[in-house]
């Protein structure tokens, strides 16, 4: 399935379900296929994180979220904490995020 299919289908399916549990699936594959590992760049960047953070379970959604504001804008991060990371400890923030989301991958995507 194209790159760009399975975002809009992620995003449907996110916008449709209320419960918290995320996607283990959509996220497994999204995290597999390098989502997040590296800057965004552009558009279709941005939606994967987007897809990959609204996919991801309760657990790994706030390392998830680090990652992803790493290449948000500024003004698009609403928790503070966030705000304060982005801003002081950008770098050491992320390489942890990102390490944790290859050690939950590495446990919990088959």
């Amino acid at each position: 399935m194209p790159v760009v299919l399975s975002i809009l289908v992620l995003m449907g399916l996110a916008a449709c379900g209320g419960d918290d549990k995320g996607d283990i699936v959509a996220f497994c594959e999204l995290a597999e296929d390098g989502v997040g590992m590296r800057p965004a760049e552009g558009e279709v960047d941005l939606a994967q994180l987007d897809a990959l953070e609204d996919a991801a379970p309760p657990d790994i959604r706030e390392a998830v979220t680090t990652v992803a504001n790493a290449s948000r804008e500024i003004d698009e991060i609403k928790n503070l904490k966030e705000l304060f990371e982005r801003a002081f400890a950008l770098e050491e923030v992320v390489a942890t995020a990102r390490q944790e989301i290859r050690t939950y991958t590495q446990h919990h995507c088959l």
